[in-house]
């Protein structure tokens, strides 16, 4: 009986840390394409509550458009008029093109860690670098000759 007492309060210490981790520790399940490949469906995150989203950051916001569905996005730039939040995939993304800037203090958490499938266990991948993105209409015309009308 003595013994059990003397367990009683490293337990409930254990369970007001686990308490007060679940508040600022928590993981998710990625679906769908939008930020392939730093980011795959299956893929299971570890996301903290950040203080402040920094550019390049993963994270997890609600749907401006659908409040109760959840978005994974890497933030593109942070000024005054808030946060654009971009997917690494633009052709499977809906991200600030569809929705416009979130407010710097929408933000509740941010994606640290991978730790599910085991062969990919680790943390994120940085941005992919900045490269052109063809975003349709017509090719620019080499020749001047051409832009006359009635030719």
């Amino acid at each position: 009986m003595r013994r059990m007492r003397g367990l009683v309060w490293p337990l409930i210490a254990w369970l007001g840390l686990v308490l007060l981790a679940r508040r600022h520790i928590d993981v998710v399940e990625v679906r769908g394409r939008s930020m392939a490949p730093a980011l795959l469906p299956g893929d299971r995150l570890l996301v903290v509550a950040p203080a402040r989203p920094r550019v390049g950051d993963i994270v997890l916001v609600a749907d401006p458009r659908e409040p109760g569905r959840e978005l994974v996005k890497r933030v593109a730039s942070i000024d005054s008029c808030g946060v654009t939040l971009r997917g690494d995939n633009p052709a499977f993304s809906t991200d600030a093109r569809a929705f416009g800037r979130i407010p710097v203090g929408g933000f509740a958490w941010r994606a640290v860690l991978r730790y599910w499938p085991l062969g990919r266990i680790g943390p994120l991948a940085a941005p992919p670098p900045l490269a052109l993105v063809d975003e349709g209409g017509e090719p620019a015309c080499a020749f001047p000759d051409a832009l006359i009308a009635g030719d």
